[in-house]
Formats: structure tokens, sequence, C-alpha cells
């Protein structure tokens, strides 16, 4: 397989790393370039357990995040992309973060991009996955977008959208059809996520149980679970799987 370069996307630190955490840094292990970024620091949606120290603010939480977020790249070996964009009341991506994301894109050269499912309930994961989906990524590859821009248009290849946030599943009708087998990384992506566990609440057992219902539904112990936006497959046969 030639090396790939991978970006995900995420509204807040923790978003990808419990979503895709698995998956980037099994790409990272084989050897791939991976990237991870965040939007925003979280610091109203994100940080509850801060919020509940004496005379915490926004400027205190976001350098906490900031290190956090950091730290668990480092874990991951993935390399990390931060977006101040803030979450307060909402995150919003106006024209000119399209063309800073757009940029970024055409910089990196991803083959693959990860964010969130764009029909989600959750605002800023809303506003992330459409942003990217709809506006970031097609403004990268269009030659007549970004007059100013230091590099040549980028066309992302694959667009994979990871699960909604807890109990959005059926309501915004995600309906997974890609599996990742993350058993080799099961302990480490665990391990990776405690790193968020003193700024929110400890939902590690979620996503461990949300891993082995994936694992039985695709007859492996640990997996994670996405949907192809907008696929452009086409084969002369049906491939068959390994």
């Amino acid at each position: 397989m030639k090396k790939l370069r991978i970006l995900a996307v995420g509204a807040h630190p923790a978003d990808v790393p419990k979503r895709a955490g698995g998956t980037l840094m099994k790409y990272a292990a084989a050897g791939h370039e991976v990237y991870m970024a965040t939007l925003t620091y979280g610091e109203t949606k994100e940080s509850q357990l801060l919020w509940k120290q004496l005379g915490m603010t926004i400027e205190k939480i976001k350098p906490i995040r900031r290190k956090e977020f950091l730290e668990a790249s480092e874990f991951m070996a993935v390399k990390p992309l931060c977006f101040d964009y803030g979450d307060h009341p909402n995150l919003i991506v106006d024209d000119e973060r399209v063309n800073e994301l757009a940029e970024t894109i055409r910089k990196i050269k991803p083959h693959i991009i990860l964010t969130h499912w764009i029909l989600t309930l959750y605002d800023d994961h809303r506003e992330a996955g459409k942003s990217i989906c709809m506006k970031a990524i097609p403004k990268a590859a269009d030659p007549n977008a970004l007059k100013d821009s230091k590099y040549e248009p980028w066309q992302v290849r694959d667009i994979y959208l990871f699960e909604p946030a807890i109990g959005l599943m059926d309501e915004t009708r995600f309906i997974p059809d890609l599996y990742i087998d993350i058993t080799g990384f099961f302990e480490k992506k665990m391990e990776a996520l405690k790193f968020f566990w003193k700024s929110q609440t400890d939902v590690s057992e979620y996503y461990a149980e949300v891993a082995r219902y994936c694992g039985l539904q695709t007859r492996v112990k640990y997996a994670e679970r996405f949907i192809q936006f907008r696929p452009r497959r086409i084969f002369d046969f049906f491939p068959l799987s390994p």
C-alpha cells in the first residue's frame, strides 16, 4: 500500500479520539501520515468538570484543553492541528474560516478525510461536518478559489463520517457502511481517551461497548464504524471481502 495522508477533523478535542482514535493509530502504525484537528478547545461544550472549579474562565480552560489534545496526539503518534474557533454559544465556521480550512487541506494534501456525521443533531458536530464536506473540501479542489493560496488545488479522494454523539444514531439515521478492525489498537485507544477525563465526564465504557458491538457485527473483536460521504467507487465486478 502506498503511503497515504489522513486528516481527521473534530469540533472538540476529544471528538476524534472517541470515534476514530483506533483507526488513526492503526494508519499511523502502518507508516501513513496522520493529522488530527480540533476546531475548538471544547471550552464550554466539553469541559464540564473544569467548570465545577471555583473561578474557572474560558481563558483558563483553553490552554488546559489544548495541552490535553497535544498530549493525546503525541501518544497516538498523529500530528495535531488546533483551530481556536470557539464553541460559545456554538461553533461557527464562516467564510474566512472555510478559507483557512481549505488552505490547510491544500497544504496537507490528504487522500482521506474523516469528520462528523452531517445529519447529527448536535449543532457543533453538524457545523463541523458540513463545513468540511460541503465547503472546505470543494473549495480546496476549485482552481478558481483561494486566489492568494500558496498551494495548488487538491482533490480529496475519499471522505468518511464517524458516528454521532451518544444516543443519536437512530434519530440521525446513521447507518454505517464501513467498519475498521481496531482490535490491535483498542487498548491504546482507551489509554488515549484518559487524557481528556480530567476535563469531562468519563464515557470510556460507552466507547468500549461500541467497539465491542461493532466487532460483533463484523466478526472481529473491536471495530470503529463510518459512512462514506458520496461514494465514488466503481468496479468491474463486486469486490470480494478478504
